[in-house]
């Protein structure tokens, strides 16, 4: 316990850092992200992919609630979808060892979101009479999709923030909340090693195996940001593999996921739409970890 109280309070720092900085992006620019990104059209996932990879609170909420209402395409939302990386990126940013590899952990995030979601596009338009995007007005429809929706931190979505809840409430609330996740979630790591030893505990997670991907990928696709957190740490202690990495948090598309389920009228379409996440995100991580890519580890 105290060995992961001041590996956690190491962190702080830097995870204060990236939280203020996320907050300031998300009060200044925010909603025009959401109106941009709705005015694209078939450039739609490419926007989708650069702007859902940036950890702002609630975004897979926003494209889920956009596409519910038919506002943007399939494969915007699921481009959004596959580069969402939760609360791992502000948390792997913390960790000096490992934020070198960030930056490379994004880009494939974001080549695999935009190469996806135009091909779901295509596929929809070739095959199917898509009526991905609706002719509403775009600060009308923008504000009844978004109304009862919130973020991760449970402030509202449709009505932008006071700056004080935005600047530093908000940010401040997150790094406290990440904080806890890490301080328990690195006591929980160390009392399970201390226990079943560190070759056992590694083989629970399917250490040096190719299916190692698949348990991540299963993992990320729990609404909660916990998994990201949870995936990041498993990856800083050498547990799982880069791929299992990338897998795990493609499929993770947040709360934006559990919007997507309890709103969308077609079942069949949440189903395909989770179908292909998990599909992508599984092969995805198994080609990486295949490839030996940040040396398997």
């Amino acid at each position: 316990m105290i060995d992961a109280f001041f590996d956690s309070v190491r962190l702080l720092p830097f995870l204060a850092l990236v939280y203020f900085l996320v907050g300031f992006f998300e009060y200044r620019y925010g909603d025009r992200v959401s109106h941009y990104i709705m005015r694209l059209g078939m450039l739609g996932p490419v926007a989708g992919a650069l702007f859902g990879c940036i950890p702002q609170c609630g975004f897979s909420v926003v494209a889920s609630a956009l596409y519910v209402k038919r506002l943007i395409s399939t494969g915007t939302l699921i481009a959004v979808f596959l580069s969402t990386s939760d609360e791992a990126i502000p948390v792997l940013l913390s960790m000096p060892h490992k934020a070198s590899m960030v930056a490379v952990l994004i880009l494939i995030k974001v080549i695999i979101a935009v190469a996806v979601g135009i091909l779901v596009d295509y596929i929809i338009l070739s095959f199917f009479k898509s009526n991905a995007v609706s002719g509403a007005p775009v600060k009308t429809s923008y504000g009844d999709a978004m109304t009862g929706h919130s973020g991760c931190c449970s402030h509202g979505l449709h009505d932008k923030p006071s700056r004080l809840n935005a600047l530093l409430l908000h940010p401040l609330l997150h790094t406290v909340k990440i904080f806890l996740f890490i301080f328990a979630l690195t006591a929980i790591l160390n009392f399970s090693i201390e226990i079943v030893g560190r070759q056992k505990f590694e083989s629970i997670f399917l250490e040096g195996s190719l299916f190692q991907p698949v348990f991540a990928s299963i993992v990320g696709l729990i609404p909660n940001c916990f998994a990201s957190v949870f995936l990041a740490q498993l990856f800083a202690d050498g547990v799982i593999s880069f791929g299992s990495l990338v897998a795990g948090l493609c499929s993770g598309a947040g709360l934006g996921l559990l919007v997507l389920i309890r709103d969308n009228q077609d079942r069949r379409d949440t189903l395909r739409i989770i179908a292909i996440l998990l599909g992508i995100s599984i092969i995805s991580g198994m080609v990486i970890q295949s490839a030996g890519i940040w040396g398997g580890v």
